[in-house]
C-alpha cells in the first residue's frame, strides 16, 4: 500500500514513543534514519538468499525471522557474504530482525557500510506483523473525538449526541439495561477506516465508565457484566437529542435523509425531540431497526407517499 507524502513515516518514527509496541532496538546508530517508508506492507525476503530477486520490493520493511537468520548461519563465510552483499545492493528501506535473534556480524557490518538501517525486535515474526500493521493503521487513519455516547444496538452502532444535560447518558443506561452494549460515554474517539467507515471507541481512562447525574461515576462492566460492554463499534447511525422547543417540525416525515459528517464520512442521522413523557429508549431502538430496514431498501415513508400518489391518480 503506497501512501502520500503527508502520511509517510521515517525509520526514525519506528523508534519513537508512538511505536513502543514494536519493541525495536537500533543496531546501526551510525546510519541515517530519515528514509521514508512508502509501502506499509511488510516483506520476508527468504527467497533472496537463494538468489531469487524478482519480487523483492526495497520500499517495504524487510523482516528477518529466526529461520532466515539460522539459514545465514549455516552458510560458509564466502557464501554468506555473497548473499548479504546481494541483499544490501538492493538498498532496502530498512531491515528488521525479530525475536531477539541477533543477525550475523557480516550483515551488521554491511548495513553500516551501505547506509541501511538494521533494527531488532524482541517480538516473534507473527507478533511483529500484528503490531506493525496496527501501528501503520493507526498512523494513516485520522481520528477525532466527539462528545456523545456510543452504543451497540443489535449490532448497529448508534451514536447519541446533543447538548450537555439533554439526557444522553440516562437514555444509554436504560438501553444497556435492556441488553444493549456500551462502547463509550462522554468522549468517543472516532477513527476512519477505509474504504469509508468510522469506528468509535472509548478513551483509555474512561473506558466502560459513565457519569450519571446524582450517582456520579459508575462502571458498566462491574454492574451489568462483560456482555454489556464492547471495545469498539462501527458508527452506523447518529441520533441527535434536542429540546422540543428547538425541534424543526418541518422535517417530521424525515423523507430527506440527514447526515452527520465525521472524518469525511456522511453518517445517517435522525433528530429526536425530547420532552417529558416521551419514551426515548424505545424510540432509539426503533430508529436502529429502521436504519437496518433502510439498508435493506425498505423506505417506509417514501413507500407510503408513492401509495398515496397512486391512489390519487385512480
Amino acid at each position: 500500500m503506497n501512501v502520500p507524502d503527508s502520511l509517510k513515516v521515517t525509520v526514525a518514527d519506528l523508534l519513537g514513543d508512538e511505536a513502543r509496541g514494536l519493541r525495536l532496538i537500533l543496531l546501526t546508530p551510525e546510519v541515517s534514519l530519515s528514509r521514508k517508508i512508502i509501502n506499509y506492507r511488510i516483506q520476508k525476503h527468504g527467497l533472496i538468499f537463494a538468489g531469487f530477486t524478482q519480487f523483492f520490493e526495497p520500499e517495504r520493511i524487510q523482516l528477518m525471522g529466526t529461520a532466515e537468520v539460522a539459514y545465514l548461519e549455516t552458510l560458509s563465510v564466502p557464501r554468506r557474504l555473497e548473499v548479504i552483499e546481494q541483499l544490501c545492493a538492493l538498498q532496502p528501506i530498512c531491515l528488521v530482525a525479530s525475536q531477539a535473534c541477533p543477525p550475523p556480524a557480516e550483515l551488521l557490518q554491511k548495513c553500516r557500510e551501505s547506509g541501511i538501517p538494521l533494527l531488532q525486535s524482541t517480538l516473534s515474526v507473527a507478533a511483529f506483523f500484528d503490531a506493525i500493521n496496527r501501528y501503520f493503521e493507526n498512523f494513516i487513519n485520522p481520528e477525532t473525538t466527539i462528545h456523545g455516547v456510543l452504543l451497540d444496538i443489535h449490532s448497529t452502532g448508534v451514536l447519541l449526541v446533543g447538548k450537555s444535560g439533554i439526557g444522553k447518558s440516562e437514555v444509554a443506561l436504560d438501553l444497556i439495561q435492556r441488553g444493549h452494549r456500551l462502547i463509550a460515554d462522554d468522549v468517543v474517539i472516532m477513527r476512519f477506516r477505509p474504504p469509508g467507515s468510522v469506528v468509535g471507541e472509548a478513551n483509555a481512562i474512561l473506558k466502560f465508565h459513565m457519569e450519571i447525574r446524582g450517582l456520579g461515576i459508575i462502571n458498566i462492566e462491574d454492574i451489568f457484566g462483560i456482555t454489556a460492554v464492547r471495545e469498539s463499534q462501527r458508527v452506523d447511525l447518529v441520533i441527535e437529542l434536542v429540546a422540543w422547543k428547538e425541534y424543526d417540525g418541518s422535517k417530521r416525515l424525515n423523507l430527506d435523509q440527514e447526515t452527520f459528517p465525521v472524518l469525511g464520512v456522511n453518517i445517517p442521522k435522525a433528530t429526536i425531540p425530547v420532552s417529558p413523557g416521551r419514551n426515548l429508549v424505545t424510540i432509539v431502538e426503533v430508529a436502529a431497526h429502521t436504519y437496518r430496514l433502510q439498508k435493506q431498501g425498505k423506505q417506509t415513508g417514501m413507500a407510503l407517499l408513492d401509495d398515496l400518489s397512486n391512489r390519487l391518480r385512480v
